[in-house]
């Protein structure tokens, strides 16, 4: 995990200096690399004796593990292992198509390409600037380099891996053994939502990884008192925070019990670097995220980016013990729902309705409800904006009984405590906080993996529990393979091998013809300035999915919004695209664009 934290660090770096210096290009970024790699040849090349002593030794301690494993555990992997591969298949097969990438994740990158910069720039869409860009970050370096989309989803399928190897380290401080590792290996990647975000390019289970290897290391950080465990911790929990917003809410229950356990040590051995390194995680977590936090005060006078109309659409505007407990049931009751059993979906609605009614209480109280949404359990399953995990949320939930009588009888290690507090108190900042939203489940990854250390700890010490999982395990697999094979946005049937772009539209196929003409306009004229006309939750990035290969700059006209008092240099506009204005002509700088489209219902092209 160090090494991950230390690879995602220079990218960051690499990022923000290449952007001060408005060369955020492919020569710079291949550039920076080359002496990178340059750097790691050299070292290997001074250290290749050891490196040999190292790499005999992994080889002889995989081949002793995997020796180790009876035939039961040994088909879970090679089950597992299928899975995996087919993620990646078809990460690579289908293009980046889940709605929030066509409006921010991927169309931030198009612009920060054209202007060699992640500067600030006016739009409609202002998530493309304000929200916490590294998964950005890392895709913008893989596609430029690539020239393509192409490797853009598998970056959330390798953090999968990297969240299963800081897994199996928590396992390993609390003392368990490899058939419990393998179990956790197979939670992990079988949860649905997982399986459905590994092919996408969401940033839930990048900010995963980051949280659950701040975990790991603040564990070691308090026992060792060592500077690379504190080193490391700033870095996950910076990187964390870099990634999305709700890093926030998840890393401070792990700080909190770091915190106190630094105090501790500080008192009982007197060693000062519990006082000291502390500081030192506190800066480097401000540093990774000091270019982010200095463009989001410039924009909104707030490091966070947002003001206080956006803050209100998240955040919960009033709260007490009631309105916590009904936030409560609705996260979970989002989790009840099954593939091929819509009925299933609709009677955990009626259920939720009714306890809401029972306690009089108003359950679509747009004070707590995203957007003045109405509650419902998501009945398409397959679908990674609110996907259930039912039967893992089922098997943490008695995890989590068990494990809470063993506290009342004393049974359980400090350390295990301490991670059951952790994720308890989650659950609790992340429903007192945030409001009820419809695609809430996928907000949830964090909390479902680093729960998965807790449950193969209660197995541990549960024999019921324990044959229940080896029960359930050939199901969740078969499940789990079901939903990576016939999923909504990238499914293994007839459209995978259709056309590359109509496969960008999977969730919104009924604009695919009107972007389809205005994209092969583009392409065909060879127009590089376009100007935007567009709406806050519109599509951008099919238009633009060229951007890697050759020059184009997006430009926003007509921006309403906080962002348009952002510098940005307008040249001659060559067309003007609109997903708002259906006028018969738009007159910009002294000239006039004829609408060329005036028979769309979705996107105007003006020339």
């Amino acid at each position: 995990m160090a090494t991950v934290l230390v690879f995602c660090t220079l990218v960051v770096c690499i990022t923000e200096i290449l952007s001060m210096l408005q060369c955020f290009n492919f020569q710079s970024i291949l550039i920076s690399w080359s002496v990178v790699l340059i750097a790691n040849l050299l070292w290997l090349y001074l250290k290749k004796e050891n490196i040999a002593v190292f790499t005999c030794n992994l080889r002889q301690n995989i081949y002793n593990v995997f020796k180790s494993l009876n035939v039961f555990n040994k088909i879970l992997l090679g089950s597992v292992s299928v899975i995996l591969l087919l993620i990646l298949a078809q990460s690579i097969i289908y293009p980046p198509n889940n709605w929030d990438s066509m409006t921010y994740h991927m169309a931030r990158i198009t612009s920060w390409v054209s202007h060699q910069s992640v500067a600030y720039y006016p739009t409609s869409i202002v998530r493309q600037l304000y929200e916490p860009p590294f998964a950005e970050y890392l895709i913008a370096h893989i596609s430029i380099l690539s020239k393509g989309d192409y490797f853009a989803n598998p970056v959330q399928l390798f953090f999968l891996l990297f969240t299963i190897v800081g897994i199996v380290l928590i396992l390993e401080e609390f003392g368990l053994g490899v058939r419990y590792k393998v179990v956790a290996v197979v939670l992990a990647v079988t949860i649905p939502e997982v399986v459905l975000e590994a092919s996408s390019t969401q940033n839930d289970i990048v900010v995963s990884f980051f949280i659950i290897a701040a975990c790991y290391f603040a564990f070691r950080a308090v026992r060792s008192g060592r500077f690379t465990d504190h080193l490391f911790l700033g870095l996950a929990v910076g990187l964390g925070i870099l990634t999305k917003g709700t890093a926030y809410i998840y890393l401070a229950p792990v700080l909190l019990f770091w915190g106190i356990g630094s105090l501790v040590c500080l008192f009982r051995t007197r060693n000062y670097n519990y006082l000291l390194l502390p500081l030192m995680v506190a800066m480097l977590a401000i540093s990774i995220n000091a270019g982010q936090y200095y463009r989001n005060y410039n924009y909104s006078k707030n490091v966070l980016g947002t003001d206080k109309e956006e803050g209100k659409t998240y955040a919960n505007q009033k709260m007490s013990a009631g309105l916590l407990l009904s936030s409560a049931i609705k996260n979970a009751g989002m989790h009840f729902s099954l593939m091929y059993a819509k009925p299933v979906a609709k009677l955990s609605t009626k259920v939720v309705y009714k306890l809401h009614a029972m306690a009089g209480m108003d359950i679509n109280d747009p004070a707590v409800n995203y957007r003045n949404s109405v509650y419902i359990i998501n009945e398409v399953v397959t679908d990674e904006d609110g996907g259930p995990n039912m039967i893992h949320f089922i098997l943490i939930a008695a995890s989590f009984v068990i494990l809470g009588w063993g506290i009342i009888k004393l049974k359980h290690q400090p350390i295990v405590n301490i991670l059951l507090a952790i994720v308890v108190l989650q659950v609790i900042f992340f429903c007192a906080y945030l409001k009820w939203q419809p695609w809430v489940s996928r907000l949830h990854v964090p909390m479902f993996l680093l729960a998965i250390p807790l449950v193969c700890y209660a197995l541990s010490i549960n024999k019921v529990l324990k044959k229940i999982v080896y029960v359930v395990t050939p199901v969740i697999l078969v499940y789990a393979l079901l939903v990576t094979l016939h999923n909504a946005r990238r499914p293994y049937s007839a459209p995978m091998f259709s056309s590359r772009y109509q496969n960008y539209f999977k969730s919104k196929p009924w604009v695919y013809d009107e972007y389809n003409a205005g994209y092969t306009t583009i392409s065909q004229s060879g127009a590089k300035n376009i100007g935007l006309i567009f709406g806050v939750d519109d599509w951008e990035y099919p238009l633009f999915k060229d951007g890697f290969s050759r020059q184009i700059n997006p430009v926003y006209i007509g921006v309403d919004n906080i962002s348009m008092s952002l510098p940005q240099t307008i040249t001659t506009l060559d067309c003007i695209i609109s997903t708002t204005v259906n006028h018969p002509f738009i007159d910009f700088n002294g000239k006039r664009f004829y609408n060329k489209s005036k028979g769309n219902k979705y996107l105007f092209l003006y020339r």
